[in-house]
C-alpha cells in the first residue's frame, strides 16, 4: 500500500497527541496517558523558557502543572531511568530497564567501600539527596563537572538499579532503595533479548504511528553505548515476526518502506487544526529523531546550544513552529524572569505569510506566553522583515 507523506505526517501527529486539544484527556491522568503513549518523556536540565519535560506536556495536556509529574512518581505510576535519554517511564514497562541495569553493574566500577556506605546510609536514614552527603574539601570549589565522589557513586548505584529515584524535591533527585519504590505488582523479571526487541518495536510503533526500521530502532545506539549489546538484528527479527503475524503492515511512503499497525490506516482521513501554532521543545518526541524530521516534514533542525556562538545559524535555543501538520519556522526565545516578559530574539517564518498563518502565529505565541507564566512579549527580530513590522505595530498599540 502507498501512503502520501502528508498522511504519514498526520498519523504521526495523531499518535503524538498534537493534532487536537486533550487527545489524552486532562489533568494528572492525561500526563500519565501521554507518557504511556510516547513511551518515554525526556528529562532535561536546560530551562531557557521551560524544562523539556514540562514543555512537551504543556503542548499535550490542558492545564498541565509541573507538580503532576512528582505526584505520579509518588503514586508509583512513573519511575526515572534511561531510555533514549534520562526519562520518566511508566512502571508497567519497568522490566525492560533491567538489561541496562544489569549491564551497568558489569561495565563500570566505583569505590565499592563508598557504595556500601551510601547504601547503608539510605537503609538507615531513608530517602536522601546528593546534597545530604558531605564532600571532601578538594571537591567543594570545582565547576559543575567536578562531581563529588558521593554524587558519582549515587548516579552509579542509580544506573545499576541498586538505588532508584523516589521523587524529586525541586529538581533534585531523592534516592531510595528499590524495594521502597518498585510496586509489588510490577513485573521485575529479566526479559530475553527477543522480548526486549519486541517491546521496543511495539512501543515505538504505538508512539509514532508509522515508522521506518531506523525509526523503530532509534534507541539501539543508546542501548549499545550503555550495555555494549547490538540490537540491530534482534529489532529486525522482531519487525519480521510482527509482519508475519499481521501485527504490522508494510507500506510505502514516497518509495521508502514504513511500518504501521493495520488499524492505524483506518484512522485516515485525519482532520487538522489550523487555529494556532505550537512551539515545540527541541527535545520533543515529535522531532527528537532529526532524520525522521527531515524525511517527513522536509525540515532540517538542529539544536545549536551546544555549538560555539559564532557557528549558530538560528540561535541558542531555537524552537520549531508546528502549524497544523507542517513545521513552518523557528523561534529563538528567552524569558526575562524579573519582568515576566517573553523575549523573541528572532523569529523565522519559512512558509508563505498569509493572513491565516499570521493569525495562527499570534494566537500560538500568546498561548505559549501564558503557559510559561509571562504577561508580555517582545519580538526583537523577525524574518521576513514584514513580519517584524506587524509585531512592532501590535506592540505600539498595546503600549
Amino acid at each position: 500500500m502507498n501512503l502520501s507523506k502528508r498522511d504519514a505526517r498526520k498519523l504521526f501527529l495523531h499518535h503524538q497527541g498534537l493534532l487536537r486539544s486533550a487527545s489524552f484527556g486532562k489533568g494528572k491522568t492525561a500526563v500519565f496517558n501521554t507518557i504511556n503513549r510516547l513511551s518515554y518523556l525526556q528529562i532535561d536540565t536546560i530551562s531557557v523558557v521551560r524544562r523539556a519535560h514540562e514543555h512537551i506536556l504543556q503542548n499535550r495536556v490542558p492545564n498541565f502543572d509541573e507538580t503532576m509529574l512528582n505526584e505520579l512518581m509518588i503514586d508509583r505510576r512513573l519511575y526515572e531511568y534511561w531510555s533514549h535519554a534520562a526519562s520518566y517511564l511508566p512502571f508497567s514497562n519497568f522490566r525492560f530497564s533491567l538489561p541496562v541495569m544489569y549491564a551497568r553493574k558489569k561495565l563500570k566500577s566505583i569505590d565499592a567501600r563508598l557504595a556500601r556506605k551510601i547504601l547503608q546510609r539510605v537503609q538507615t536514614d531513608g530517602p536522601l539527596r546528593s546534597k545530604d552527603f558531605d564532600a571532601p574539601d578538594q571537591f567543594r570549589s570545582g565547576g559543575w563537572w567536578q562531581w563529588k565522589p558521593a554524587k558519582q557513586a549515587l548516579e552509579h548505584l542509580f544506573m545499576t538499579g541498586e538505588l532508584m529515584v523516589s521523587h524529586r524535591q525541586g529538581f533534585q533527585k531523592v534516592y531510595d532503595l528499590p524495594e521502597n519504590v518498585i510496586p509489588s505488582h510490577v513485573n521485575s523479571s529479566m526479559p530475553t533479548t527477543e522480548e526486549w526487541s519486541k517491546f521496543i518495536v511495539l512501543s515505538m510503533i504505538d508512539s509514532l504511528g508509522v515508522a521506518t526500521e531506523y525509526d523503530l530502532g532509534y534507541a539501539k545506539g543508546t542501548i549499545q553505548r550503555l550495555t555494549k549489546l547490538a540490537m540491530k538484528e534482534p529489532i529486525r527479527k522482531a519487525i519480521d515476526y510482527f509482519c508475519r503475524e499481521g501485527v504490522l503492515s508494510e507500506i510505502s511512503v514516497e518509495g521508502q518502506t514504513y511500518y504501521c499497525r493495520p488499524s492505524s490506516l483506518e484512522q485516515l482521513p485525519i482532520k487538522v487544526n489550523w487555529r494556532a501554532v505550537q512551539l515545540l521543545s527541541p527535545f520533543d518526541n515529535l522531532i527528537i529523531n532529526r532524520l525522521r524530521t527531515r524525511q517527513l516534514f522536509d525540515f532540517d533542525y538542529r539544536l545549536e546550544c551546544y555549538l560555539p556562538a559564532t557557528k549558530r545559524k538560528f540561535g541558542y535555543f531555537a524552537m520549531p513552529i508546528l502549524y497544523g501538520d507542517t513545521l513552518i519556522g523557528r523561534v529563538d526565545a528567552k524569558i526575562e524572569r524579573n519582568t515576566a516578559e517573553l523575549i523573541i530574539k528572532h523569529l523565522w517564518l519559512e512558509t508563505m505569510m498569509s493572513e491565516q498563518v499570521i493569525r495562527a502565529l499570534k494566537l500560538g505565541l500568546e498561548d505559549f506566553m501564558l503557559k510559561i507564566k509571562c504577561n508580555k512579549m517582545k519580538v526583537e527580530n523577525a524574518d521576513p522583515k514584514k513580519l517584524q513590522r506587524l509585531f512592532a505595530r501590535d506592540e505600539q498599540r498595546q503600549a
